[in-house]
């Protein structure tokens, strides 16, 4: 969920890049991220109060070394699911790529991205096709 959304940021700030060299008055890049929408850990929201449409805070934990975590002996990363209460790794790497987009996003403002992310509650296959 993060290393091939990661690498599609970075491919896209490359061509705009090469772009720019190329082309003046290139258009703004659109990046969309379809997410879930259980990234809040074990926070629940109810009808009369709702969770918020923001990012769920993964404090005391730095989103960049839980992904290096995730990469390696996995032990920071898994202290971290258990002590935020995500019921599953899906989740949880839905929710730290969250935050290293924006963070991505941020740390280039040479280039401006525009960073949707989509949150739907079910996604799955059609029984037909519509």
């Amino acid at each position: 969920n993060i290393t091939s959304t990661m690498q599609l940021l970075y491919l896209t700030h490359r061509l705009r890049r090469m772009c720019d060299e190329n082309i003046k008055g290139s258009a703004a890049i659109k990046f969309v991220y379809v997410s879930t929408a259980f990234v809040h850990g074990g926070n629940a929201g109810s009808p009369s109060q709702p969770l918020e449409e923001e990012l769920f805070s993964l404090e005391p934990y730095n989103p960049v070394e839980l992904y290096k975590s995730m990469l390696g002996s996995q032990s920071y990363a898994s202290a971290a699911m258990q002590a935020l209460r995500f019921p599953n790794t899906y989740t949880f790497s839905k929710s730290v790529c969250e935050h290293l987009l924006l963070k991505e996003a941020a740390r280039n403002k040479d280039i401006d991205t525009t960073i949707t992310i989509i949150r739907p509650s079910i996604v799955g296959p059609s029984v037909q096709q519509p």
